[in-house]
């Protein structure tokens, strides 16, 4: 009985209490900081060979909603899917909650279209992939989030330690190749603070974990670096620049796949 005993505590402890007590994940929030230097962000992405492509970030601000378009450009990946461009299409309320996401993947062989919308308690999504089209609900809280894997964390105001909230992260290589889930679920967790040096300087930045992801936060809520682990293609490593390149957004909208 003892043993028994101490084998549900270390099972509550490390499986089921950190989800009982995860909070809605941090509300976008449009700050100064946001306005006069974050709605324009770029992040270089690599993996342990070197460099595989580039995100384009841009906030879209009005008064009843937020936007957040992404361009991701991929090069080179472990699998014969490149080159391949990908643009996310996120729509936030005036309160900062994920009300609306579209991703779209295009490569040599295949045009993928994945949109989802927040109805009550479950995001309905609709995939298509040429003349397939199939639909299905996600079950999720008011407050989780819905990202990319190239670019899974956002702007992430107010953070302190120990804080934890769900994400689904939507892997495109799985939507393309069938290979792995579609979507990998997370609980995410700010485990402490830590200083980075990368291109753009040294900063002092809150760590936030899962088993798949981890980035690094300024005390603007501005992500610094961020990392994601998936099937197939391994740990890719996006760090921010210090230079919103606008000339090879464009070219990367235009160049032919």
């Amino acid at each position: 009985m003892p043993l028994w005993l101490v084998a549900m505590t270390w099972l509550v402890a490390h499986d089921v209490w950190p989800g009982l007590t995860a909070h809605p994940a941090p509300p976008l929030q449009v700050t100064d900081w946001l306005r006069s230097n974050g709605l324009e962000t770029e992040y270089a992405i690599h993996d342990d060979l070197g460099r595989l492509g580039t995100v384009w970030s841009r906030y879209l601000l009005d008064e009843r909603s937020i936007r957040r378009d992404d361009l991701i450009w991929i090069d080179r990946l472990p699998v014969n899917v490149t080159p391949m461009r990908i643009t996310v299409h996120s729509v936030y309320t005036a309160e900062g909650l994920l009300d609306e996401f579209t991703l779209r993947l295009q490569n040599h062989s295949a045009d993928v279209k994945l949109h989802g919308e927040r109805f009550h308690a479950d995001f309905s999504f609709t995939l298509e992939s040429g003349p397939i089209e199939k639909t299905f609900k996600l079950p999720i809280t008011s407050g989780d989030v819905v990202s990319g894997a190239f670019n899974p964390f956002s702007s992430l105001t107010n953070l302190h330690v120990g804080q934890r909230w769900r994400m689904q992260v939507v892997n495109p290589i799985a939507c393309l190749t069938g290979i792995g889930r579609r979507f990998i679920p997370m609980l995410v967790e700010v485990t402490g603070e830590e200083r980075i040096t990368t291109p753009d300087g040294d900063h002092n930045c809150f760590v936030v974990e899962s088993s798949h992801a981890k980035a690094w936060v300024d005390a603007h809520g501005a992500v610094i670096v961020q990392e994601m682990t998936l099937p197939i293609v391994g740990t890719i490593r996006m760090v921010r620049q210090a230079v919103f390149d606008n000339e090879a957004l464009i070219a990367a909208r235009k160049r032919r796949l």
